[in-house]
C-alpha cells in the first residue's frame, strides 16, 4: 500500500513538473504565433493599400486618356460637319467664326481655345480672339506641329508644351476634308491646369496625398504645387539643394521604364513650410497620348497606413491575451482535477471551439478592413445590361419550357409565345444599348459572313409589330445570294434605323414602305463614287417611303449629328449619323434621293463577299444519347433555377451552386464527376473567369462555358488562352445552352 502511494506521489510530481514546463513553452509558442499573425496582417494592409493606390492611378490615367479621346472625337465631329468644311473651303469667315464660337461655348469647360489653320500653315481664325503678339507666340510654339498636320494630313495629339510658367497646354489637331480633298486643320488647345482642377484635384488620397502627372522625360505636367510644374528631378535638386533624393531618383527611374508599379520611398511634402523627410507610398500607371506617354502617380503618407496597422496590433494583442488567459485557466483546471479524463476532454473541446472563434474573429476583422479600404469608384453601362439580362433569363427560359409542354392548338400557347418573343426583343434592345455605348456583346464581337436577307426579315418582323394599319411593308429580293462580311448587330441596326425613319415619314398619312435587295457590279459603283473597295460586286439595299419627302436644305444636314426634323422630344438626331458611321466602318456608303411630296429613298452599298454565311438552325429536339453531368454556377437563385430547368428539358443531369467558392470546393472533391461546367461571370468572391482558371488547374481537360451579360476583352483573352472553351451572352434559354454544350463537347 505504501509502495502504491509512493508511485502515485512520484507520478503527480512528474505531471506537475511537465505541466509547469509546458506553460512557458506554450506561452512562447503562442507569442510567436501572435507575432506571425500580426506581421501577416500588416503585410495584408500594406498590400491592400498599394493595390488601392495602383487602382486609383490606373483609373485616373484612364480618365485622362478618355478625356482626350472625347476631345478628339468632338473635334472630329466639328471637322466632319459639311457646313464647316464648305465654309473653310470657301473662306466664309462668318460661318467659320460662328462654328468656332459655338464649339468653344459648348466645350469651354474642357478647352482653352480653338483655331483654324489654312493650307499655307497660317493660323487664320482663333476663338477666343487673341492679339497679334500672342498669336505669333502661339504659332512659334506649334509651327512644327502645324507642318506635320499639313504633311501627314492625319489627326494627332501634340506633346505637352509650356505656354507660361506653371502652365502646360496640349494641342489637338484634326484635318478638314471636303469630298475627300484636304482643306486645312482645326486645333483645339487643352489647358492641363484646368484638366487637373476638373479630374484630379477633387480626388482625395489620404490626409496629405495627391495625384500628379509626368511626361516621358520626367517633367511634371500636373501637380498640386504650381511651382513644381515644368520641373524635372534635376531642376528640383537645383531648386531645393541639400536634400536627400536617393529614393526619389529610384522612383523616377522606375516610372520612366515600367508600365505600372508601386514603391515605398523617403521624400518631402513640397507644399510644407519646412522640408522634413517623410516616408511615402506611391503607385503609378502609364498611358500613351499621341507619340509619347504620360505617367499618372498617386502618392500618400505612410502614416495614413499606420492607423489600420495599429488597430490590427491592438486586436492581435487582445486575442493573444485572451488565448493566454484561456490557456492558463485550462492548465489550472487540469492541475486541480488531477488529470480527470472527462474534465480534460471537456476543456480540450472548449479550447478548440474558443480558438476557432478567435481565428474567425481575426479573419472577420481583416475582411472589414479590406472592405473599408477598397471601394468601387464607379459603375459601367455593362453592369446595367447584366442586371437586365439576369431578369430576362428566367422569363425567356421558362417561356421556352412552357412552349415545349403546351400544344400549339391551345389558346395559352399564343400567350406564352408572345412572352418569349417579347423577351427576345428586349434582348435585342439591350444589344443595341451596348452597341451605342461601344460595348459589343460576344455574339457580335467580330465581323463574320452575314446574309442580308435574314437581317431584313428579322428587322421587318420587329417593325411590323408597331406599324400602323395605314402603312404597308413590302420586301423584294432580286438576287439569290447577298452575303457581306460585317458585324451582324450593326447591320441589323442600320436596317432598323432606315425602316423606322421611313415609317415616321408616313406615320400620319400612311403609304408603302418598300425594301429592295439587289447587287450591282463594281463598274456601276464607280460611277456613283470613285474611291471604293475593289470587289467584283456590291450588295445594295434600298429603303423607300411614300411620305412627305425632304427639301434640298434638309438633305444637306440629315447626316449631321443631332440634326432632326422631328418635334422636340421625339428624336435625337443620331439615327442617320450612326448609320453612316457604321457603313464607313464596313467600307460602304449610303445615298439618298428625295422630293417634297413624293417620298424618299435611302440606298445602302456594301462590298459583297464570297464567304458563305453559316446556317444558324436551332435543333429544338436535341437530346444526348448519354446523360451528361453539368455543374451550373450563378449567384442569382432565380437565374440558376431557370437555367437548370431549361437544361433538364434536354436530358442533362444538372447540379447547381450559387456560391463560386463552394462550387470550386465541390469540384475539388470530385474533379472527374462532371462532363462540363457552366458559370456566370459577374459573381462575388470569384468571378467566372477566376473560377474557370482554378478549375483548369485542377482538371485541364474540363470543358467550361462562360455566361455573361456583356463581353469584356478579359473574356475574349481567356477564350484565346483556352481557359474557357466558349462564352454566351445573357439572356439564355435551354435550347441556347444545349446547342452550345453540343458544340463544345463535340469539338
Amino acid at each position: 500500500m505504501r509502495f502504491q502511494r509512493e508511485i502515485l506521489f512520484h507520478f503527480r510530481s512528474h505531471f506537475s513538473f511537465i505541466t509547469m514546463l509546458a506553460l512557458p513553452i506554450s506561452f512562447l509558442v503562442l507569442l510567436w504565433m501572435a507575432y506571425g499573425s500580426y506581421m501577416d496582417g500588416e503585410r495584408t494592409v500594406i498590400e491592400q493599400q498599394q493595390q488601392q493606390l495602383l487602382t486609383i492611378a490606373k483609373l485616373n490615367s484612364t480618365s485622362i486618356e478618355s478625356f482626350f479621346d472625347e476631345q478628339m472625337h468632338t473635334l472630329q465631329i466639328l471637322t466632319g460637319n459639311r457646313q464647316m468644311s464648305l465654309a473653310i473651303a470657301n473662306k466664309n469667315e462668318a460661318v467659320i467664326d460662328e462654328n468656332l464660337s459655338a464649339y468653344y461655348a459648348a466645350k469651354k469647360d474642357s478647352i482653352y481655345r480653338v483655331s483654324q489653320v489654312n493650307l499655307e500653315g497660317k493660323i487664320v481664325h482663333t476663338f477666343p480672339k487673341r492679339n497679334h503678339t500672342d498669336t505669333i507666340k502661339a504659332y512659334e510654339l506649334i509651327k512644327n506641329d502645324i507642318q506635320r498636320v499639313l504633311r501627314e494630313k492625319k489627326p494627332f495629339i501634340a506633346s505637352a508644351k509650356m505656354e507660361s510658367k506653371g502652365n502646360y497646354i496640349v494641342h489637338l489637331f484634326q484635318p478638314v476634308y471636303l469630298d475627300g480633298k484636304f482643306q486645312g486643320a482645326l486645333i483645339s488647345v487643352v489647358n492641363l491646369n484646368a484638366v487637373y482642377e476638373k479630374l484630379l484635384k477633387p480626388i482625395r488620397v489620404g490626409t496629405k496625398g495627391y495625384i500628379h502627372v509626368k511626361d516621358q522625360q520626367g517633367y511634371y505636367l500636373m501637380h498640386p504645387s504650381e511651382a513644381n510644374i515644368g520641373l524635372s528631378l534635376s531642376a528640383i535638386k537645383a531648386k531645393y539643394p541639400g536634400l536627400d533624393y536617393r529614393d526619389l531618383e529610384k522612383l523616377f527611374k522606375m516610372q520612366l521604364t515600367q508600365e505600372q508599379g508601386s514603391a515605398f520611398y523617403d521624400s518631402y511634402w513640397w507644399g510644407d513650410e519646412f522640408y522634413t523627410k517623410t516616408k511615402k507610398i506611391e503607385a503609378f500607371s502609364r498611358f500613351h497620348l499621341g507619340d509619347s506617354f504620360w505617367v499618372v502617380a498617386a502618392a500618400m503618407n505612410y502614416d495614413d497606413v499606420r492607423e489600420p496597422i495599429e488597430k490590427n496590433r491592438i486586436k492581435t494583442i487582445e486575442i493573444f491575451s485572451m488565448i493566454v488567459l484561456t490557456l492558463a485557466c485550462a492548465v489550472y483546471i487540469i492541475m486541480r482535477t488531477k488529470k480527470n479524463k472527462e474534465a480534460l476532454e471537456y476543456e480540450t473541446r472548449y479550447l478548440r471551439e474558443l480558438n476557432n472563434k478567435n481565428e474567425l474573429l481575426r479573419k472577420k476583422d481583416l475582411q472589414l478592413q479590406h472592405s473599408q479600404k477598397l471601394q468601387l469608384i464607379g459603375t459601367i453601362s455593362g453592369e446595367i445590361a447584366h442586371d437586365f439580362n439576369n431578369l430576362l433569363t428566367p422569363i425567356r427560359g421558362y417561356a421556352e419550357i412552357l412552349l415545349s409542354r403546351i400544344e400549339p392548338t391551345e389558346e395559352i400557347y399564343d400567350y406564352v409565345s408572345e412572352i418569349y418573343d417579347a423577351s427576345e426583343k428586349a434582348r435585342l434592345i439591350i444589344e443595341e444599348i451596348l452597341l451605342l455605348s461601344r460595348l459589343e456583346s460576344g455574339k457580335v464581337k467580330k465581323n463574320a459572313p452575314v446574309k442580308v436577307e435574314e437581317q431584313v426579315k428579322e428587322a421587318l418582323g420587329l417593325i411590323k409589330s408597331f406599324l400602323s394599319p395605314k402603312v404597308n411593308a413590302v420586301f423584294k429580293k432580286r438576287v439569290d445570294s447577298a452575303v457581306i462580311f460585317a458585324n451582324k448587330v450593326q447591320i441589323h441596326q442600320v436596317i432598323m434605323n432606315l425602316c423606322n425613319n421611313a415609317y415616321q415619314a408616313m406615320k400620319t398619312t400612311g403609304g408603302e414602305l418598300k425594301i429592295i435587295l439587289d447587287t450591282i457590279p463594281l463598274q456601276e459603283i464607280k460611277k456613283i463614287r470613285e474611291n471604293v473597295l475593289e470587289v467584283s460586286d456590291y450588295v445594295t439595299l434600298s429603303v423607300s417611303d411614300t411620305g412627305r419627302g425632304m427639301s434640298d436644305d434638309t438633305l444637306q444636314k440629315i447626316f449631321d449629328p443631332f440634326f432632326t426634323t422631328k418635334p422636340t422630344g421625339e428624336g435625337t438626331g443620331l439615327g442617320l449619323y450612326i448609320v453612316q458611321s457604321i457603313l464607313e466602318k464596313h467600307q460602304g456608303f449610303i445615298t439618298v434621293d428625295s422630293k417634297l411630296g413624293k417620298g424618299s429613298t435611302f440606298t445602302v452599298y456594301l462590298p459583297k463577299t464570297e464567304f458563305v454565311a453559316k446556317e444558324t438552325e436551332i435543333n429544338k429536339n436535341l437530346v444526348f444519347t448519354e446523360q451528361k453531368r453539368i455543374l451550373l454556377v450563378d449567384d442569382k437563385q432565380r437565374v440558376l433555377k431557370a437555367m437548370r430547368k431549361g437544361l433538364e428539358l434536354y436530358g442533362f443531369h444538372v447540379e447547381t451552386e450559387s456560391d463560386s467558392v463552394e462550387a470550386l470546393q465541390r469540384f475539388e472533391k470530385s474533379p472527374n464527376h462532371y462532363d462540363l461546367v457552366i458559370t456566370d461571370q459577374a459573381m462575388p468572391y470569384l468571378t467566372g473567369t477566376e473560377l474557370a482558371e482554378r478549375i483548369k488547374v485542377i482538371n485541364p481537360s474540363m470543358k467550361i462555358i462562360l455566361i455573361t451579360g456583356y463581353v469584356e476583352d478579359l473574356v475574349v483573352t481567356y477564350k484565346e488562352r483556352l481557359i474557357i472553351d466558349e462564352y454566351m451572352c445573357k439572356p439564355v434559354a435551354g435550347s441556347d445552352m444545349a446547342q452550345m454544350i453540343y458544340k463544345v463537347l463535340q469539338s
